[in-house]
């Protein structure tokens, strides 16, 4: 049971349903009567405009429900016909779909994606807000392009911990703009991309992103990541 009530259950229930037979109509109270008849008989004090707000507030959030997806990504050998987006593609395809920000960890970074940090400096340079978050950045032999154009839309930070040097910024997130983001197990290298056997997945959820973009936030807050201003 969702609600914990048998009424409250049916009362939901009840309101999906007259929802879903809408087909994108406006509510209207002629069109919720089973729905308000419960909600009158569980909640006599609600005035009728009161038990329509509720309503809505089902139907925003049952929307906002509908509106996130979750699907596969892989990176697997070529032979394999499994029906799942390869994940090089995409990375590629939602870098070229950014429209205001992309964040983008990078725990390896080799010369196989170069036409991906290209795409990234060209996104940066058409006002797209490019936040790149590396491991260990003076391990990073790849990367000399984006640091010689990071500035007000490109920004680049590190991560090192010198009280242990065995951790790591592990993470591989790519999220873009307010509802698409990528986790998988796959570096940006050639193994990552092509070589190896990687999982993750896409989601499409304006909620996902506005967390990772807080966590991010508060890391960089407590100074866990530095910016790295110089380019040497």
């Amino acid at each position: 049971m969702q609600f914990g009530s048998l009424k409250t259950e049916l009362i939901f229930s009840t309101i999906k349903n007259e929802i879903a037979a809408l087909n994108g109509g406006d509510f209207e109270c002629g069109l919720f009567p089973k729905s308000l008849k419960l909600i009158e008989q569980e909640y006599p004090q609600l005035s009728k405009e009161q038990a329509m707000s509720l309503i809505e507030l089902v139907g925003n959030a049952l929307y906002e429900k509908q509106k996130e997806t979750v699907g596969l990504v892989a990176t697997i050998p070529p032979s394999f016909s499994l029906k799942t987006k390869r994940i090089q593609n995409v990375v590629e395809e939602m870098i070229k779909n950014a429209q205001k920000s992309i964040l983008l960890t990078g725990y390896s970074v080799s010369e196989f994606v170069s036409e991906l940090i290209d795409l990234l400096v060209a996104k940066s340079q058409k006002g797209v807000l490019v936040k790149i978050f590396f491991n260990d950045i003076s391990g990073q032999s790849s990367i000399g392009k984006i640091l010689r154009y990071k500035g007000k839309f490109l920004q680049v930070y590190n991560y090192t911990n010198k009280d242990d040097k065995m951790a790591a910024l592990h993470a591989k997130i790519l999220a873009v703009d307010s509802d698409d983001v990528l986790i998988s197990s796959a570096n940006l290298s050639y193994h990552g991309m092509s070589g190896n056997i990687e999982i993750g997945t896409q989601v499409h959820s304006e909620k996902m992103v506005r967390q990772i973009n807080e966590l991010f936030k508060q890391l960089l807050f407590n100074k866990i990541f530095t910016e790295v201003k110089e380019y040497e």
